[in-house]
């Protein structure tokens, strides 16, 4: 890599910090504290037997979290580090859609 790339590169990553410095990061806390709940309600549906609810259960909170404006930022923010390593790679890996595909209980 040749100085001028890496001087885009570092132009790159200050726009990519300014923007998640705009992220609501009270939203992303409450986010992760409705996570955990739902994970622990999944659980014990996986417990009692119940996989379809379980699995509906996460498709149901996963759209919901989907609209949450802090994440849709969040997200937009880590497409301007295309090429680099994505901040936000558990986007991706549990997108809706990925839940149809395997048991929830399992994983």
């Amino acid at each position: 890599m040749d100085e001028k790339e890496m001087q885009a590169m570092m132009a790159q990553m200050q726009k990519m910090q300014d923007c998640m410095q705009k992220v609501d990061h009270s939203e992303i806390t409450a986010a992760e504290q409705r996570a955990t709940k739902i994970a622990a309600e999944v659980k014990a549906l996986c417990a009692d037997g119940k996989r379809d609810q379980a699995r509906e259960r996460v498709i149901t909170f996963s759209k919901k979290l989907a609209k949450t404006p802090a994440l849709q930022e969040l997200r937009r923010c880590s497409e301007m580090a295309t090429g680099m390593t994505p901040i936000m790679p558990l986007l991706d890996q549990y997108k809706v859609d990925n839940f149809a595909q395997y048991d929830v209980c399992t994983q």
